[in-house]
């Protein structure tokens, strides 16, 4: 399917930096935006794990005394 969009000048440069036409440029970029989203939260959850080991680890050494 296609249509007929008005589009600044701008944005269209922008878009084909990613690709061969405005349609292509779009969906990669889309493409890095999902792969950029599950990255920043795979760094989260291996955030969380760490401070919670360690969290763990600080309590069991506490506790002790």
């Amino acid at each position: 399917m296609s249509r007929v969009v008005r589009i600044d000048e701008e944005a269209l440069e922008v878009a084909l930096q990613y690709g061969k036409n405005l349609s292509a440029g779009i969906m990669k970029m889309e493409e890095m935006l999902k792969k950029q989203e599950k990255e920043k939260r795979d760094y989260t959850a291996i955030e969380e794990m760490v401070r919670r080991t360690i969290r763990e680890e600080l309590e069991g050494l506490t506790s002790r005394y």
